[in-house]
């Protein structure tokens, strides 16, 4: 009896493993197809509008279909909204993979979050018989902004008259509208149809770092002199302000139109005004009479020389 148990023991010993694996279905997989190594950076355009999507695959290796229940957790204070489908349906032997689509809140909101912060976005799918759930598997990955370098620069026409041969002061005002700190690597100014009108006080804007600028706050403010040669002529002059940014290696620049005024020539005294109109009557007089008339005194000095000379000559 004992003998035949065993016979029956040894032969049943390969059997078994291949029952248990009948029982336990086979593997599927929830992985992300989207690279998720380091933190996903949505888009940015300058109205702060966010733009992203994240693609997540399922591989299901069974000889049935597969269907799963999605769920997304995340941060809800984050600026950062996540839509993708709430289930899924992969058939067997196959690999199915769907898209999440991400978008942004306000503006003001999306600027604020700090480029060295992220969300972290958990997906859970979840198979279920029933109410009964059967397995599950979930995958995280962190979500995050690019930097936005974006230095503007404002200027602010001088109060006062810029006359020839003097100087005025105008503001300059740069403004912080990304959502990192930035520097100043240079500023220029821009000079047209004025080539006696210098700008001074730009070598001050040079490496200033301007930190980001709040909603209703005001950037850095210099102030910058305009001057203009005793020689300059009355005309309007454009004057444009560039600045360069360091983290972006940028541009931006801002014009404003100033009058230079010309002081008047000066009036001649009202003695040279006489002097210029009796020099003036003289040479009237003078042209229309190009030989004078000699008066009666001098004309009987002739006379008599003329008496005296002519005896003498006989």
């Amino acid at each position: 009896m004992n003998r035949a148990l065993a016979v029956l023991l040894v032969l049943l010993v390969p059997i078994l493993p291949a029952a248990t694996a009948q029982i336990e279905p086979p593997s599927w997989e929830l992985g992300w197809a989207t690279d998720m190594d380091t933190t996903y950076r949505v888009d940015l355009d300058d109205d702060w509008d966010v733009t992203g999507e994240l693609v997540v695959f399922v591989n299901n290796e069974r000889s049935n279909e597969l269907n799963l229940q999605l769920t997304y957790d995340y941060d809800d204070t984050a600026p950062f909204t996540f839509d993708g489908p709430d289930s899924i349906a992969v058939p067997a032997s196959t690999n199915e993979s769907f898209t999440i689509t991400i978008t942004g809140g306000a503006a003001e909101d999306v600027r604020a979050f700090s480029p060295s912060s992220k969300v972290n976005l958990v997906i859970t799918a979840e198979e279920r018989i029933g109410e009964a759930s059967v397995s599950n598997q979930e995958i995280d990955g962190d979500v995050g902004v690019p930097r936005v370098y974006m230095l503007m620069p404002e200027l602010t026409p001088p109060s006062n008259t810029l006359f020839a041969g003097s100087w005025v002061e105008f503001d300059l005002t740069v403004s912080n509208f990304g959502n990192t700190q930035d520097a100043i690597t240079v500023g220029q100014a821009t000079i047209r149809s004025c080539p006696h009108l210098s700008v001074l006080g730009l070598e001050e804007v040079e490496d200033v770092i301007v930190p980001v600028t709040a909603a209703n706050g005001e950037g850095v403010m210099f102030t910058l002199r305009l001057e203009a040669t005793s020689s300059h002529q009355e005309r309007t002059c454009e004057i444009t302000i560039s600045i360069g940014s360091e983290g972006d290696a940028g541009s931006r620049s801002d014009t404003l139109d100033v009058a230079v005024v010309a002081p008047e020539a000066d009036e001649d005294p009202v003695g040279n005004a006489g002097d210029d109109d009796s020099d003036s009557g003289l040479n009237q007089d003078l042209d229309n009479n190009p030989l004078p008339w000699l008066g009666v005194s001098e004309l009987v000095v002739v006379l008599l020389a003329s008496a005296l000379l002519v005896p003498r000559r006989n």
